[in-house]
This record gives structure tokens, sequence and C-alpha cells, in this order.
């Protein structure tokens, strides 16, 4: 009893925190704190630990690519890389469609079985650069950077290891119930792009241009349009960079990424060399700032570690699991708890088929609609204040989860739950193709 209402007082006072603007770190120890002191574990061996262990094992598996990745962005961000390719996509596509050119890049990227947090860096620059360049608001960057990524991972024939776990479990290929998919996508996607003009027009309405503006915070070198490297040049490096991965993904994903990584800062500094007056002190820059999200991300993995601990968190996965719905209705409510509990796609997917996929299955569940109900409950509520990814890419966007986290859930966690259950809905009526 006691660590249920602990649990419950632990959540609220996160998402008060995070209201307040209190750093993730300092938030992510509070949690776990109370956490410990409600359920009767072992306090010190909990935050010296669960906590530390569960942090400290996400810093030594990222430690490298994260900083590799924040060198690379500054490089992208100081050579005017990221500005050619904004204004191209601006010239090519129009101005007033920045929400469907970054929701396409993104979509594309993570198609591929690209990380989030190899495509935040790469992509990052060229959303803010794209913002800055038709006078947008900022802070739905992270919204941008989530969206359409989010929305791949679990596509007919993706790559992203949410479409692969299932895969592997159920024996299914990756592209099984291709037509439910594209359901889920056409739903979300339109609203992706929907509230993100919605939002930055009710935004240019409040704010001036000059307010607007003053939101950016890295250095933006002014340069003309003579002075901007050519196209060629500018898409170089990211197409290196996405190359090297798919090349050297039998390498491990951790391998691949700071190899990558490596090959792209490498070319920027050979080719863009000219422009790169202080190139130690943009090396520093962007290593502390890659280093920075590292630690703020590592604290949400401790804090995570510590919930699957509590007493409470075993009681309200087996009750949200074993709640009488329809078979495939089960499924998708099933997953998308496990989402919210553990911040995590991967984890949630992973506990309920290894908890209840086989009975599934007895009980006569389609293979095909069960993988892809599945997938898409994955990444449904592992957007949560508590999900690595949000804290991950709010991070690098520089933006706090007070001032950009609501655009995700209007614009990312609402529509993914409308398109699950239109679904849902669907493998329940027979409509499997």
């Amino acid at each position: 009893m006691l660590s249920g209402i602990g649990l419950i007082i632990a959540i609220a006072v996160m998402i008060f925190m995070i209201v307040k603007g209190v750093d993730m770190i300092t938030t992510a120890i509070v949690t776990a704190s109370i956490i410990l002191l409600t359920s009767g574990l072992d306090f010190w061996d909990g935050i010296l630990n669960t906590f530390s262990v569960g942090a400290g094992g996400f810093v030594n598996s990222w430690f490298i690519i994260l900083a590799l990745g924040g060198i690379f962005g500054e490089l992208v961000n100081r050579t005017g890389l990221a500005t050619k390719i904004a204004k191209s996509l601006s010239n090519a596509l129009g101005a007033k469609r920045v929400g469907l050119i970054m929701m396409i890049c993104t979509f594309f990227i993570t198609l591929l079985g690209i990380n989030g947090y190899i495509m935040v860096f790469v992509l990052y620059p060229i959303a803010d650069s794209l913002l800055r360049e038709n006078k947008m608001d900022r802070r739905l960057l992270p919204f941008l950077m989530i969206c359409g990524g989010a929305n791949a991972n679990s596509f007919a024939f993706s790559m992203d290891i949410c479409n692969v776990l299932p895969s592997n479990f159920f024996g299914t290929s990756l592209g099984v119930a291709p037509g439910l998919s594209v359901v889920f996508s056409v739903i979300t996607c339109t609203c992706y792009v929907i509230y993100f003009n919605y939002a930055q027009k009710k935004s240019m309405q409040k704010h001036s241009e000059k307010e607007l503006l003053d939101m950016y915070k890295d250095i933006n070198v002014v340069m003309s349009d003579d002075e901007l490297p050519n196209l060629v040049l500018s898409v170089l490096p990211f197409a290196v960079v996405l190359i090297t991965v798919v090349a050297t993904t039998s390498m491990g994903t951790s391998t691949s990424l700071a190899a990558a990584l490596l090959v792209g800062v490498v070319i920027i500094i050979v080719t863009q060399f000219k422009k790169l007056k202080d190139l130690k002190a943009i090396i520093k820059s962007g290593s502390t700032s890659g280093l920075s999200t590292m630690l703020t991300v590592a604290a949400v993995i401790g804090l995570s570690k510590v919930l699957t601990m509590a007493p409470a968190f075993e009681v309200v996965k087996q009750a949200v699991l074993n709640i009488s719905l329809p078979l495939y209705f089960k499924a998708w409510v099933g997953t998308m708890v496990c989402g919210a509990l553990t911040g995590s796609a991967i984890t949630a997917e992973t506990l309920f088929m290894e908890s209840f996929g086989e009975a599934f299955l007895a009980q006569g569940a389609n293979v095909n609609a069960l993988h892809r109900i599945v997938a898409e409950a994955g990444i449904t509520l592992n957007k949560l204040p508590n999900a690595s990814p949000v804290i991950m890419e709010t991070s690098v966007c520089k933006c706090t989860l007070a001032e950009s986290y609501k655009h995700v859930v209007i614009g990312s966690v609402i529509p993914c739950i409308f398109a699950g259950f239109v679904i849902t809905l669907m493998a329940t009526m027979g409509l499997i193709f």
C-alpha cells in the first residue's frame, strides 16, 4: 500500500519539478529517493548501486558517442552547413512547410534503423537553422525531432529495433500488416504537420520577430549566400554519417555510431577547414554539450532502474496486463502502460511479449496483427517525462521540458493514442491487411 502511494507521490513530484524547470538530474535523484523510501528498499543501496549502476551503464556505453555527437553538431552549426541545407529546403519546398520537411527527414532516417540518439545530432542543426531562417518558435524543436522519428520506429519494413523485436519474438517479417501501419502513420503524420503549423501560427501572433529570434541560443555565424558552402559539401557529411552507420551495423550499435560520427567530424574539418577559425574552442564547446546531455539521460536511466525495483511497479504491471478487454485491446493497453512505467518502447515490447505473447497466440490472436499493434503501442507512451529519448532530444535542442513538453504531448502522444485505437479496433473487427 505504502509503495503504491509512494509511487504516485514520486510521479507527482517529478512532474511538478519538471514544470517548475528544475534540472532533470536533480529531479531524477529526488524522485528515486521517494520511491526507495516508500517501498521499503535499502536507500543507500538503491542510490549507490541501483541508481548509480543504471546511470553508469549508460555513461559507459555512450560517453564517446555523445561527445562526438556534440562536436559534430557544433561543427555543422559553425561552418554554415546547416544554414545552407535549411535555405535550400525552404527554397525548394517553401518556408511554410518546415514541419513537413523535418517530419520527412526524421521519418526516413529512422526507417533506415538509425538510432534516435544519432538522428538528433544529425538533424538538430538543420532544424534549428530552418526555424531560425523562417523566424519560427524554436521551442517546438524537440517535438520536430521526436514526431517523425517515433512514427517510423514501428512502421512496416522499418529496420528500427522497435519493429525488429516483435519480428524476432513472433517469427514474423518486418513488413507484416502494412495496411495497419499505413493507417497509423497517415493519422499521426497528418496530426503532426497540422499541429506544428497551428502552434507556430499561435506563437507568431503572440511574439514579435525579435522575440522569436532571441530564443535561439547557439552562436549563429552570419554568412551571406556567397559565404555559405555549396550544397554538395553541405550534404556530404550527413550522407556519409548515414552510409557509415548502415555499412557498419554488423560491428555493433555503439561501434557503428561512434565510427560514423568520427568520420563525419573528420570530413567537416577537412572540407571546411578555412571556416574553422577556432577549432579548439569549437571541439571543447561541442563535447561539453554532448557530455552534459549524457549526464542528464543517465540520471533518467538510473531512475528507471529504481522504478522497476519497486513492489508497486510489479503490481501495476500485472493489474493492467490482466485487465478484462478484447484480446487486441489488451495487447495495446498493456504495452502502452509498460512504456509509460519504464519510459522505454523496447522494454515495453519485451515485457509484454515475454509475459503474454505466447498466451495471446494460443487464444487465437493473429500473429501479424499482434506484431503491428505491440510495435505501434510501444512508441505511444514512451514519450513521458521519464523517457530517456525525450530527455535526450530536449537537452540536445537546448530546450527545457517546461517550455517544450506540451508540444510533444499534444502533437505526438495524443495522435499516437488515437491512431493506435483505430488500428486496434480494425484488428478486432478482422480488418488485418
